[in-house]
């Protein structure tokens, strides 16, 4: 699968089938992980794989917890009935975390810039694409309280859990979401 097959043709994937993931293609995943770009080559990510059943639970019952805060804050209608079990059928979770001391010169601007947020968001792009390419599904889970993954996984407070990445056998393929246009999203200056 070439790079841009494999960009166009990624999901988010909710429904699992059991599998478990081959610890091979993990490895593959996070090694993707590590050659995303990073302010002066700081590489502010640290990762947890999560197979854990128990663990998996905790996460459930905080993003759910999470939910419904969400969807009383927010008044989104579709947030109480949004189904979050996929979370205790992923075969592997991944938690990605930042680290913020590891900014690069941007942190030094008068408007200080985040590299180490963005850095890991692309080391989450990388394996969202490798596992894609390796016939896996995946998903880029957020909705979580930060302080919350920090408990169930004993991450450090100057420690910022960015993400909860899915990763399994897709049960059924996603079809494509709309995508405004190129033209729509897009201004030259020739």
């Amino acid at each position: 699968m070439d790079c841009f097959e494999t960009i166009i043709g990624r999901r988010s994937c909710r429904n699992y089938k059991p599998d478990s993931v081959e610890k091979e293609k993990i490895i593959k995943i996070l090694e993707a992980a590590t050659f995303a770009p990073s302010p002066v080559n700081k590489q502010p990510w640290e990762f947890i794989v999560v197979n854990n059943s128990a663990y998996k639970q905790k996460v459930r019952d905080a993003a759910d917890a999470t939910r419904h805060k969400l969807a009383e804050r927010s008044g989104w209608k579709w947030l109480p009935v949004f189904n979050i079990d996929f979370l205790l059928q992923v075969p592997t979770l991944i938690v990605v975390i930042g680290d913020p001391s590891k900014n690069g010169a941007e942190q030094f601007l008068d408007e200080p810039g985040s590299g180490y947020l963005e850095s890991c968001s692309c080391a989450i792009q990388n394996m969202l694409l490798a596992a894609h390419a390796q016939g896996l599904g995946s998903l880029w889970y957020s909705l979580f309280e930060k302080e919350d993954v920090r408990k169930i996984f004993d991450i450090p407070e100057e420690k910022d859990p960015l993400g909860l990445i899915c990763i399994g056998y897709p049960e059924i393929a996603g079809s494509a979401p709309r995508r405004k246009s190129v033209e729509e999203k897009t201004r030259y200056i020739d």
